[in-house]
């Protein structure tokens, strides 16, 4: 079950989201935004890649969704292995692990600022299999 989530996260193939991982980002979306407080209209436009607002209730919701689908801990740090671990297509797993590593150059002072600019970037590089969806 938890696969599921995460191959819509970081998985590089050209197909579209099951009904069932649809269901469990609804379900991380609406317990994320009840933890992070975050503004419900400012999180449906981060879909769209409207990253312009950057609060900290949208940095708690990056890192919120990030923990629930198992890549990220509460401290920020990325866990690769399980991302890499979950590509289905072994062929895909060099291009997946250069977009983390792009994406997580970018480190934040804190584990939401780290998890924002993650999400952002990967949302930026790969808009199909974003957290964002």
């Amino acid at each position: 079950m938890k696969s599921l989530f995460v191959l819509a996260v970081c998985v590089l193939a050209v197909q579209a989201l099951t009904e069932e991982q649809k269901e469990k980002l609804q379900k991380h979306r609406g317990e994320c935004l009840a933890e992070s407080k975050a503004d419900e209209q400012l999180v449906t436009k981060l879909k769209t890649g409207d990253f312009k607002t950057e609060n900290e209730p949208l940095k708690k919701y990056a890192l919120c969704m990030l923990i629930k689908s198992e890549l990220m801990t509460k401290d920020g740090k990325f866990k690769k292995d399980v991302a890499l671990a979950k590509v289905p297509n072994a062929a895909d797993k060099p291009a997946v692990e250069k977009l983390i590593d792009t994406c997580l150059a970018n480190k934040g002072n804190t584990p939401q600022q780290t998890a924002w600019n993650y999400a952002k970037c990967y949302h930026e590089k790969d808009a199909k299999h974003s957290i964002f969806q």
